[in-house]
């Protein structure tokens, strides 16, 4: 009970860091391009995931046979980070943390086209919800343009399938083999994108750099760690909890309104993330 209690906590802290994350991108947005801070976002998690790795003894790009998984985990968590950073930026925090959320919906779709998981009974409902919340998020009568509302489903999308590989992954490559594969390809790509629009950052803006990797590498290690104590059926509906935070962050600090669609968004898709955590129990016996 106590690891479950561990779990829960770390994956409400994980929620809150990219909460902090993403109001940090809105924030520098003003003066610094998408690719320099995706740049920041993941040079600083590399250092930190190779320093654990080296202080655990484990191997820093995993077995051969997983290289392609590595590969396009690295590739859609590179583009769905892109999208969200350029949502971020662009549109308020609640609407795109409502969206991001919907990337249940095609983990739920990839795992049955890729892992060749059957899509249950209990899940059509779920995925109906989803898809009603989407359409919900992306009514041309919310605050934010319709373009970074598109980037942030997309970017969902990309997280569903970098979410299959590292389930693909599961038990053979080491979670911070796979947090340090990551942060190298999306640190050497944003690194040599960032080069054409690069800006020297004034010393407030390498704050918010600064910041924006900080966040970003505590919620990726929270969130490592609430899944290696606890089964993602049993605490994966607490990652709802950054709709709350990024409405409230949004709301306090970016003095965003909250508008009555993006309430009733997030209720359809965190009523599907309940449907799931509780087919997922029912699953695992829990």
């Amino acid at each position: 009970m106590k690891e479950k209690t561990q779990a829960v906590l770390f994956i409400i802290l994980s929620a809150f860091s990219f909460s902090l994350m993403q109001a940090m991108v809105r924030l520098s947005a003003s003066g610094i391009g998408t690719m320099q801070q995706v740049f920041f976002r993941n040079s600083i998690s590399l250092l930190v995931a190779a320093y654990l790795i080296k202080k655990e003894g484990l191997r820093f790009f995993g077995p051969k046979e997983y290289q392609p998984a590595l590969l396009a985990r690295s590739l859609f968590g590179f583009l769905g980070m892109i999208l969200l950073f350029y949502a971020s930026a662009h549109a308020s925090q609640g609407d795109v943390s409502v969206l991001n959320r919907t990337n249940i919906l095609w983990v739920c779709l990839f795992a049955a086209l890729i892992l060749k998981e059957r899509i249950s009974k209990e899940q059509i409902p779920m995925i109906a919800l989803c898809l009603v919340g989407t359409v919900v998020a992306l009514r041309p009568t919310f605050d934010s343009s319709i373009l970074p509302l598109l980037s942030a489903e997309l970017s969902a999308l990309c997280c569903g399938v970098a979410y299959v590989m590292i389930s693909y992954c599961k038990g053979h490559v080491p979670s911070m083999t796979v947090v340090f594969y990551f942060s190298l390809f999306s640190t050497v790509g944003a690194g040599i994108l960032m080069i054409p629009s690069w800006v020297f950052p004034t010393p407030k803006q390498w704050f918010m750099l600064i910041l924006i990797g900080l966040f970003g590498s505590l919620g990726q290690i929270f969130i490592t760690n609430a899944y290696q104590k606890a089964p993602a059926a049993e605490v994966s509906i607490y990652d709802y909890s950054g709709i709350i935070f990024s409405a409230l962050i949004g709301t306090l600090l970016l003095h965003e309104r909250l508008s009555a669609s993006t309430v009733i968004g997030a209720l359809l898709i965190t009523a599907a993330g309940v449907l799931s955590y509780r087919s997922g129990r029912r699953k695992t016996g829990a």
